[in-house]
């Protein structure tokens, strides 16, 4: 939280950005205009995500947004697997992306726009196991080399699962309509069918 402050005061972003670091659960009902939850969602179990779903909802004024960044797998793809379950995250359960759709609307927030991010964490994790090679003998002597070992595999197999999409990262965005059912976002988003890749 302390970076995240450093950053909103460089910018001079005082007056319109709040930084919290507690509990999701322990926030009141209804304080904010909008909420981001990133890669956090996959984390918190199947059992808890619709608790957590109406929790987004409450947080939110009417007419607040609600961005969710998470990973997520198809429908017939393992997501994470055995590997990624034993050695690097044990709580992780990754959903279909019209699984974790259907929950946040279920709690009563209206999607309004999703957005895949998978091509980009193909480079960005490809980036990540760059860096990891490059400081190799700093991060073994950090967490020793059977960890670094167990990160270089999660690092390489985590690109290919996301370029052979059996992983996924999307954004959704998604609002609290009023009472009467007003989004108060733009009617028409901005939305390119350009193609090629990023």
């Amino acid at each position: 939280a302390a970076y995240v402050r450093e950053q909103v005061a460089e910018r001079g972003l005082e007056d319109l950005v709040e930084v919290q670091c507690r509990d999701y659960r322990d926030i009141a009902d209804g304080e904010f205009d909008a909420v981001a939850t990133v890669e956090m969602g996959e984390h918190v179990g199947d059992a808890e995500y619709p608790a957590f779903t109406a929790t987004l909802h409450r947080m939110v004024r009417p007419r607040g947004r609600v961005l969710v960044q998470q990973m997520s797998r198809g429908s017939v793809a393992p997501g994470g697997g055995a590997f990624i379950e034993a050695y690097i995250a044990p709580d992780m359960h990754m959903r279909p992306l019209g699984d974790t759709v259907s929950l946040l609307e279920g709690a009563g927030l209206e999607v309004r726009s999703v957005q895949s991010l998978r091509e980009h964490y193909v480079r960005t994790v490809g980036a990540w196991h760059r860096t990891l090679e490059d400081r190799w003998a700093e991060f073994v002597e950090l967490a020793g080399e059977e960890t670094a070992r167990v990160w270089r595999l999660y690092l390489v197999g985590g690109a290919l699962a996301f370029e052979e999409r059996r992983m996924g990262v999307d954004q959704i965005l998604a609002v609290r309509p009023d009472g009467d059912g007003v989004s108060g976002m733009e009617p028409v988003p901005d939305v390119s069918l350009g193609g090629g890749t990023p």
